[in-house]
């Protein structure tokens, strides 16, 4: 699939979502070059923020299979993956398929889940398949793409466990939405009153197969040299600073390069430009980070540090 036919289809699905997803539209292109980039996606946010509604609103736009998993504390592994049943007609086990063979999941709460139940997940998220019974078993192929969309909360403490920084770098991106403005909360009073009904109707603009087309689409993106040292030189800064205890890992290079990549996409470009990097660099790299506890203690952000290093390493003038 060419660039332009792309970049007019992500236009055509950012706009049949703007219409019922009020006032968020920034985070929208974000989950769009997320799902672009063929990456998993962390929403951290408070709760009533629409993580939900964006998530399947995006699955029904796309043309695919969505499936939600509330996380708790109680969810086993074969609750993600399935497991082998007992066949009595055939006296013989078999193996029924769990949620997460969808084409995008979202993974509510999952903080809340136990590590076991975690890493069924990890497994996923990570090799794009589940082991049940020593069988594996494939989640996505050709024309199916599979994507894990996870949320957590930032207030929820008690009974939560916090993610291991493997299952972390697995994100592509973490996702902040945030409180709508006042206007923005009258409109969406406005659309419900309107709809009259609670839930609103999303039209379907793509199909799956054509979808996974677009996602290859960035393959053809063109990187400079310039803009490949520059990307490394911010990851490898993140790791030097005395604030940090651990910076972003190589795949946070890789993450970068390819939501670069799917924002000169959406921007009918076949090359990356400085402004890219800039753009995606804190939601690519952010997440990876771990701080210093003084630091931590005293306020400082991976945000900011982001900024900080954005604004003290040059960028190149050749695009």
């Amino acid at each position: 699939m060419k660039i332009i036919e792309t970049a007019e289809l992500c236009t055509k699905i950012l706009n049949e979502i703007n219409k019922h997803i009020i006032g968020k539209n920034e985070t929208l292109r974000q989950v769009m070059l997320s799902f672009l980039a063929d990456g998993n996606i962390l929403f951290e946010d408070y709760p009533g923020l629409a993580k939900t509604m964006i998530c399947r609103s995006f699955a029904t736009a796309i043309g695919c299979d969505f499936k939600r998993i509330q996380f708790t504390p109680d969810l086993l592994p074969q609750d993600l993956t399935g497991s082998e049943v007992y066949n009595q007609k055939t006296n013989d086990f078999e193996f029924k398929s769990g949620p997460v063979f969808a084409d995008i999941i979202l993974a509510d709460e999952i903080n809340r889940a136990t590590p076991k139940t975690q890493s069924a997940l990890l497994e996923a998220m990570a090799e794009y398949q589940v082991t049940v019974g020593g069988v594996t078993y494939q989640l996505t192929g050709s024309g199916k793409p599979f994507l894990v969309v996870a949320t957590q909360n930032p207030l929820e403490l008690e009974g939560t466990f916090a993610l291991p920084e493997a299952q972390i770098d697995r994100f592509l991106s973490k996702i902040k939405i945030g409180y709508p403005s006042k206007e923005a909360e009258q409109l969406i009073l406005t659309h419900r009153i309107q709809r009259k009904k609670k839930t609103f109707d999303v039209l379907q603009i793509t199909e799956r197969k054509t979808f996974w087309e677009m996602q290859r689409t960035i393959e053809t993106v063109h990187v400079s040299e310039e803009i490949k040292e520059y990307i490394v030189d911010i990851v490898q800064h993140t790791r030097e600073l005395p604030q940090v205890k651990v910076g972003a890992s190589p795949r946070g290079s890789l993450d970068l390069m390819a939501l670069t990549r799917a924002n000169a996409v959406l921007h009918k470009r076949d090359y990356v430009i400085p402004q890219d990097v800039k753009e995606l660099a804190i939601i690519a790299l952010a997440h990876r980070i771990i701080l210093e506890i003084g630091s931590w203690l005293g306020g400082t952000s991976t945000d900011i540090l982001i900024e900080k290093i954005l604004n003290e390493i040059k960028a190149p003038r050749k695009e």
